[in-house]
């Protein structure tokens, strides 16, 4: 009995992860087939823009030849460190903002008045300071991930819930455990949110980064593809993009879910 209702139960899952298959590829299906047969029939020049089937006989070509990996890992090393530079620093000063009050008096304004400025706009000031190379490229990402977290910590660590902090002076809680066992484990979903948002700008302001100044990377094959009137190598460029970035946003929900499995959400209904 208990095998049958074990059985039972994995053909139900089974059956459920193949619905969901089925109806996440109803949309990209029916569009892959709207572009195919636009370029097919004229509607757009088959020399500014490749048909799917083409985009897909490019991509398994350019993996296999080993250029897809290079460009690839150029660019997620310099993501990598830029991302974990700039939010790592985001996540300690936004905590420290929001937990004293001297610190943020002394080092808040500061930071507040960079914010604003737009992330390309530091772009000159990088190449003139660090040059062409990989640094400015990583320093680019960083500040994009340091202002997207800063604000962030910050904003959770001072909203966190009045009555638990309560209950930790009544338990006579050290000022470290209040911020290390109840401040940051209930601003973890918070700043994972932040780090997602910050992912997803990092992801823009790499590929800004290697059109402007680079010679490797999936940004630089998109405009050198575009620039020498290669529409399937360009597509196939911005289609990893698409799907690293998935993945690297994945790689951020599972984390997030493993660090806060103690709690209850209405997605665990």
């Amino acid at each position: 009995m208990a095998i049958s209702n074990q059985s039972n139960f994995k053909q139900s899952n089974f059956r459920k992860i193949l619905i969901t298959i089925l109806q996440g590829s109803i949309f990209p299906i029916v569009l892959l087939l709207l572009w195919e047969l636009a370029v097919r029939f004229g509607y757009f020049p088959n020399t500014l823009i490749a048909t799917p089937s083409q985009v897909i006989v490019k991509f398994f070509i350019m993996l296999f030849n080993g250029r897809l990996f290079v460009h690839s890992f150029v660019s997620l090393g310099r993501l990598f460190w830029g991302f974990i530079i700039g939010t790592s620093l985001g996540v300690i000063l936004g905590t420290l903002v929001g937990y004293s009050r001297l610190i943020a008096r002394v080092i808040e304004p500061s930071i507040l008045t960079l914010i604003p400025i737009p992330p390309i706009a530091w772009i000159p000031l990088l190449i003139i300071i660090f040059g062409i190379g990989e640094t400015s490229k990583i320093a680019l990402i960083a500040i994009a991930g340091f202002c997207t977290l800063f604000l962030n910590t910050a904003y959770v660590i001072r909203s966190a819930d009045k009555n638990l902090v309560e209950v930790a002076y009544v338990l006579q809680k050290s000022q470290k455990s209040l911020l290390l066992k109840v401040l940051l484990p209930s601003a973890i979903p918070s700043i994972f949110s932040g780090m997602r948002l910050a992912m997803a700008l990092s992801w823009t302001l790499l590929m800004a980064s290697e059109i402007i100044a680079s010679s490797k990377g999936l940004g630089w094959l998109i405009w050198d593809a575009r620039n020498f009137s290669r529409p399937d190598d360009m597509i196939v460029g911005m289609v990893t993009v698409g799907i690293l970035g998935k993945f690297t946003d994945s790689l951020l929900i599972k984390t997030e879910r493993y660090l806060t499995r103690w709690r209850r959400t209405y997605q665990d209904a």
